[in-house]
């Protein structure tokens, strides 16, 4: 009877120590227009929170969340949430690493990740892209007001263009179209000896935002798979056309 309840005291002792000892680790990310509000929790108790612009990156539908975690110690349990701000959906289902959680209010969306026995430098790329609802009314408004602009623009341009029109072309017109024309030549046979699919990859950068895109909007623009895209993309950096930027599991490709 001693032995049994020895036997249950080690037990409850082992059981409180478990408990004890067991570390938790809590990130959150609050999106509020292109800012985030970071906040962390430790084993429970709260570490403060602070305010950044870094890991969101504007795009032409909303923004890109682009985030490297590196954990400074051991955790047995992490959780790592994204809460968007009001209006923002994640565009095209696009969202790295794909084992997440979707959570919403039925107003704004969160993505959840939990993470399991995560050792000490152990590193947790992000990778979201969203799209902001918000944007269509003020876009329109934009559009109109970009369009009147145009118009009352090229009525004076017409005016002052009509007032002093010349018969000769100035020289710097000429040499400047001289130049143009020289940089479309000397691009047109940078390219000229490249594939079809190659040369398809290069458009697509040429027409991204700061020529660059994550290597699976290549992947979607082009249709290509992944090994294809993979094969292409080496080809190109080797011939020093583009430069490719790993980021986590995917790679970012920037137009030399």
């Amino acid at each position: 009877m001693e032995t049994v309840k020895v036997l249950c005291l080690f037990f409850c002792l082992f059981l409180v120590l478990s408990l004890v000892s067991a570390s938790s680790y809590k990130i959150e990310f609050n999106q509020i227009d292109d800012k985030l509000v970071v906040s962390e929790t430790i084993n429970g108790v709260k570490q403060g929170a602070y305010i950044t612009q870094e890991g969101l990156e504007k795009s032409k539908e909303g923004y890109y969340f682009v985030k490297k975690l590196n954990f400074n110690q051991s955790y047995d349990e992490v959780e790592i949430r994204l809460n968007l701000d009001f209006g923002v959906i994640i565009e095209n289902s696009e969202a790295y690493p794909s084992n997440y959680k979707l959570e919403t209010d039925g107003r704004t969306i969160s993505l959840v990740w939990k993470l399991q026995n995560i050792k000490e430098n152990e590193n947790f790329a992000i990778f979201v892209s969203l799209q902001d609802t918000n944007r269509t009314s003020s876009l329109i408004s934009s559009i109109l007001l970009i369009v009147f602009i145009i118009a009352v623009l090229s009525i004076v341009g017409y005016f002052i263009y009509k007032k002093f029109r010349r018969k000769n072309i100035p020289v710097k017109k000429v040499r400047e179209k001289k130049r143009r024309k020289e940089k479309v030549m000397t691009e047109e046979l940078k390219y000229e000896h490249l594939l079809d699919t190659e040369k398809k990859i290069i458009e697509e950068l040429k027409k991204a935002d700061r020529n660059e895109l994550w290597q699976k909007q290549i992947q979607l623009a082009t249709g290509f798979n992944k090994a294809k895209v993979s094969r292409l993309v080496r080809n190109l950096e080797a011939r020093g056309l583009i430069t490719k930027i790993p980021f986590g599991n995917t790679n970012k490709i920037r137009l030399k």
